[in-house]
C-alpha cells in the first residue's frame, strides 16, 4: 500500500484490537450491541459492545475465534454481495490510487461517461461524497477495469462467500447493505434495495442476527430522510454511526422513534485509545447535531 494510502485508511492490526479488547473487559463490562441498545438511556456508563464492519479476512482469521475464547460477544455487519464473491469497490478505488496511470485514466473515463468533473487532487474522499452516485461509481468502476482487463488485479480483502462466516453464540451479524454505497448518494428506490435486500438475504443464512442497522462509513452526512424512511418501513429501529465518539446518558437519542449510538474506532497506539476514550468521557458531544442535519 502507497504511503499516501496509510495516512488516509484506518488499519489497525489483530493483535492490538486482541489487546484493546482484553484491556476494555478488564474494565468494563462488555455485552453485546442488541443490549446495549436495549439499555435505559441512564444505565448505559459502563457498558462496551464490540463491532467490526465489512466483514475483512483478518477479522474472521485472526481476532474471532480468539474473543470467543474469553466469551466476548462481537457483532460483525456484513456486506452482502461480497458474500457473493464482488470486489468490495473500495477495493477497486485503492487499486487505482496505487496505479497512478490508470487513476488519471479512469478518471477522465469517469467524467465522459457522467459529465461529472472529478479530479486526482482529493480523488479518495471524493469517491466517498454524498454528490457522486455510489452506484453509478461502482457500474463505472467495473466497465473500466473490465474494458482494460484489470479485474484479476483487484485484491480481494473481504471474505467472499458464507462458508467463512464463523458460527457460534457468541458472534453475531448484521446488516451493513449490499454494496456499502454512501446511503445519501442514492436515490429512494436504490437505497430501499440496499438496506432491504441485504437485510433479507443475511435473513436466509443459518446465522446468529441482529436487526440493528450499522450505516456504512457513519457520519450525519452518509444519511437522508429517504434513509429515515426506508429504515422505519422495514422494521429497523436501532442505528450505528461510526462518529468516532463513544455515548453516555447525553449523547443516546431518537430520531423519528429511531435509537442512534455512536463507535469509537480503535487505534493501533493503545494510548491514544485511552485518550480518546477520556476525551469523549470529559467532553460530552452536541446530541442535536443529526436533529440540525436535517
Amino acid at each position: 500500500m502507497s504511503n499516501d494510502l496509510k495516512k488516509t485508511i484506518h488499519n489497525v492490526i489483530p493483535q492490538n484490537i486482541l489487546k484493546q479488547a482484553l484491556l476494555l473487559k478488564k474494565y468494563f463490562d462488555i455485552i453485546s450491541i442488541d443490549e446495549l441498545f436495549n439499555l435505559p438511556e441512564g444505565k448505559i456508563d459502563g457498558k462496551v459492545s464490540i463491532t467490526f464492519d465489512d466483514g475483512y479476512k483478518n477479522i474472521f482469521n485472526e481476532i474471532l475465534n480468539e474473543l470467543s475464547k474469553y466469551s466476548i460477544p462481537v457483532t460483525v455487519f456484513l456486506i452482502g454481495n461480497s458474500l457473493k464473491n464482488k470486489p468490495y469497490w473500495r477495493d477497486k478505488i485503492i487499486f487505482l490510487l496505487n496505479n497512478k496511470k490508470y487513476l488519471n485514466e479512469f478518471i477522465v473515463f469517469f467524467n465522459n461517461e457522467n459529465k461529472i468533473k472529478l479530479n486526482n487532487h482529493n480523488f479518495f474522499f471524493e469517491t466517498k461524497n454524498n454528490h457522486i452516485n455510489s452506484k453509478i461509481l461502482d457500474e463505472t468502476l467495473d466497465k473500466f477495469l473490465t474494458d482494460n482487463k484489470l479485474y484479476e488485479n483487484i485484491n480481494i480483502n473481504l471474505i467472499s462467500n458464507v462458508d467463512e462466516l464463523i458460527k457460534n453464540k457468541f458472534i453475531t451479524y448484521g446488516n451493513h447493505t449490499l454494496n456499502h454505497y454512501v446511503m445519501s448518494s442514492l436515490n429512494y428506490e436504490e437505497q430501499k434495495s440496499e438496506i432491504l435486500d441485504n437485510k433479507n438475504f443475511l435473513s436466509s443464512l443459518n446465522i446468529n442476527t441482529t436487526n440493528i442497522f450499522a450505516l456504512p462509513f457513519g457520519t450525519y452526512n452518509d444519511l437522508n430522510m429517504d434513509t429515515i424512511k426506508i429504515l422505519k418501513d422495514t422494521n429497523i429501529n436501532n442505528v450505528l454511526l461510526c462518529n468516532n465518539k463513544i455515548n453516555n446518558k447525553n449523547d443516546c437519542f431518537n430520531y423519528d422513534s429511531i435509537k442512534f449510538l455512536d463507535r469509537l474506532a480503535p487505534s493501533n497506539n493503545i494510548f491514544r485509545l485511552i485518550l480518546n476514550i477520556f476525551k469523549n468521557t470529559i467532553y460530552s458531544s452536541n446530541t442535536k447535531s443529526i436533529k440540525n442535519h436535517f
